[in-house]
């Protein structure tokens, strides 16, 4: 169940190494990556003429309550075929979206099976859980879950980043007698992705370079991401608002932002250098209550509400602090060093 999660890596190039003898010559072919660009057109032609001639049991996944990644059947509508009357084509089904990811401008599809009656959406950096299925657009299966998994949407690949934000969490889950957990009114669909949003060039087991992807998921549960525990959820710490979170590091020092605890570099950590007012009930409703009589300005937020190992639970209310006024927090600000007392 590992083949959505991207590959993190450093390129390097070795020459001569171990038993190489020095009057030995090592030769390296290095195959040219293809044009992002180039291969979005190309991909985007080929996830066009799936959705075209493929359809989907949309009567009878309609007409289900809970309905699974199981009952949801993608086929193929074969030259001289017509479409069964209770199926629809996935291309007049599908929402359309586009994202910017690596300079290039993507377009990828949703299929939304049921958004999920749950009051949250999960945000891009978010935790999920979910059930999933993936495969090829040759019908090839190459993943999935047999029970409802954790992933980390920062770590995945990030056409999941993109999609599953579209959806909602379930609406309830109880405990069952066997030790597993139900959900109901979970969010469901499908995404279709093109290879820059998956593993473009790098091919994985069953899966080739440059190959298109497409998952059926369950959408069950989220929890808000704050990665190095400085107070600032991780979706907050995407600065320029692109959804990569690799690519915003404030002090320079190779750590992006949500995994550096001093994000300007000025010796004071983050977690200082905002105010945090708590705030706890000892039942949930009685502390969102609370919570939603609360006056927000523009530089506050709510953190997520977390329950306690007694039983109560609590939330925080994060004011950005602007000591000196220029209109940059001080977390960001390396002119504003002073601890929040």
């Amino acid at each position: 169940m590992n083949n959505i999660f991207k590959l993190l890596f450093i390129s390097t190039v070795f020459i001569n190494i171990m038993a190489c003898n020095e009057d030995e010559e090592e030769t390296v072919t290095v195959i040219p990556e293809n044009d992002r660009t180039e291969q979005q057109v190309e991909d985007a032609a080929a996830l066009e003429n799936y959705l075209n001639t493929h359809y989907y049991n949309a009567a009878e996944v309609n007409a289900m309550e809970n309905p699974t990644i199981d009952d949801l059947e993608i086929t193929e509508l074969l030259e001289g075929e017509t479409i069964p009357s209770d199926a629809t084509l996935l291309i007049s089904a599908v929402e359309t979206k586009s994202t910017t990811y690596s300079e290039v401008e993507y377009e990828y599809y949703i299929l939304n099976i049921k958004q999920g009656e749950g009051a949250v959406s999960p945000m891009f950096s978010d935790k999920v859980r979910v059930n999933y299925s993936g495969f090829l657009m040759d019908g090839t299966e190459f993943d999935r879950s047999s029970t409802p998994v954790v992933f980390d949407l920062v770590y995945v690949v990030a056409g999941w980043s993109r999609a599953i934000p579209h959806f909602n969490v379930a609406s309830s889950f109880a405990s069952n007698s066997d030790g597993t957990v139900s959900f109901d009114g979970y969010g469901m669909g499908v995404m279709f992705l093109p290879s820059g949003l998956g593993y473009y060039s790098t091919s994985q087991t069953s899966i080739p370079s440059y190959s298109n992807l497409i998952f059926k998921f369950e959408l069950m549960q989220s929890e808000t991401n704050d990665h190095d525990s400085d107070g600032i959820p991780s979706y907050l710490e995407d600065v320029n608002l692109d959804n990569d979170l690799f690519n915003d590091d404030k002090d320079a020092n190779t750590f992006p932002n949500f995994i550096d605890q001093d994000d300007d570099g000025d010796g004071t950590i983050t977690a200082d250098e905002i105010k945090t007012e708590s705030y706890s009930e000892p039942s949930r409703a009685a502390l969102q209550t609370q919570l939603d009589a609360l006056e927000l300005t523009s530089n506050q937020f709510l953190s997520p509400i977390k329950q306690n190992t007694d039983g109560s639970y609590s939330a925080n209310r994060v004011t950005l602090v602007d000591t000196n006024g220029n209109d940059v927090p001080n977390y960001l600000d390396a002119t504003e060093s002073d601890p929040i007392e």
